[in-house]
């Protein structure tokens, strides 16, 4: 059983992604790593290939940067990385996003158990999100998303959808997409998107954001935002007191720069769980029904 990883990584050094740990975490599970890079020119390159592995192979494609619509892009991107790939079966994780090496072995002892059985497409692994730094994990249960697949059956017909956060199987010929028949493991998925410095993280947003929004509306959107306010989200943080992946330690024990997370002001988790239980259901009717006011009719 072959096991291929695959990432997409643009221009990641200069904004704050740890292509480098989230690509040697994968290493020891993986026969090759595929990373997309495009055409990155601020040191994503020097820093994949200073890894040194003769697993890796680069991809530096440019992207078609012109691609803004609801992040398409990046699931295209994903989706020349997948081609790539020969494993069976292939790792995808995206370059904030690092396995802990406690959890490779049990990893692909699921990957073998899914092998062995023909009608499973993938494997859904668990999210810790860190807010903030290091030291501080999103706990809230719906707004932010606790299980994503990250191993997927290497098969022409599975494909990368959106903004490259799901996986379909989309039917030879078209046909209508559906959800991948997949295993629910307990492995953990520790992602770093938001535990960088503010003003890292300021410019990381509007990077990423690039994905969504054309120049104007993002100059529109962070001409008066400051880095002070990036971090906003609060009211549902946890101190995170498990160890880190040893690829991270580095970068963690680096991570001084001032997070207040304002916990003292949190409501007991009971009751923030009892508060949502009555007000998330409107909550997200409310987004779903703004969502599709902005998406105007349907074509008849």
């Amino acid at each position: 059983m072959k096991v291929s990883g695959i990432t997409i990584a643009y221009q990641a050094e200069s904004n704050g992604y740890p292509v480098a740990e989230s690509i040697r975490s994968m290493l020891p599970l993986c026969d090759e790593v595929v990373v997309n890079i495009g055409q990155s020119d601020d040191g994503t390159r020097d820093a994949v290939l200073g890894i040194g592995s003769p697993k890796i192979r680069l991809q530096e494609e440019a992207w078609d940067l012109d691609l803004r619509e609801k992040g398409l892009l990046l699931s295209r991107e994903t989706n020349r990385a997948l081609d790539a790939a020969t494993g069976d079966w292939v790792v995808y994780l995206q370059a904030d996003e690092v396995l802990h090496e406690r959890d490779l072995n049990p990893l692909y002892m699921w990957i073998g158990r899914a092998d062995g059985w023909p009608g499973i497409d993938g494997l859904s692994m668990r999210y810790l999100h860190f807010y903030g730094s290091p030291d501080w994990v999103q706990d809230h249960p719906f707004k932010w998303y606790r299980r994503a697949v990250r191993v997927v059956r290497r098969d022409p017909a599975i494909r990368s959808v959106g903004d490259a956060l799901k996986f379909r199987l989309i039917p030879p010929g078209g046909g209508r997409p559906r959800r991948l028949r997949t295993l629910r493991t307990q492995v953990p998925v520790y992602h770093y998107g938001w535990a960088r410095p503010p003003d890292v993280m300021l410019r990381k947003q509007r990077h990423f954001e690039r994905f969504w929004h054309g120049d104007e509306a993002l100059r529109q959107k962070y001409a008066a935002m400051s880095a002070e306010h990036i971090y906003d989200d609060l009211g549902h943080l946890r101190r995170f007191t498990d160890s880190h992946p040893a690829v991270m330690r580095e970068r963690v024990r680096a991570s001084t720069w001032p997070f207040d997370p304002h916990v003292e002001r949190q409501w007991p988790r009971w009751l923030r769980l009892g508060a949502l239980a009555v007000t998330w259901p409107v909550t997200r009717a409310f987004r779903k029904a703004m969502a599709r006011r902005r998406a105007g009719p349907s074509p008849s």
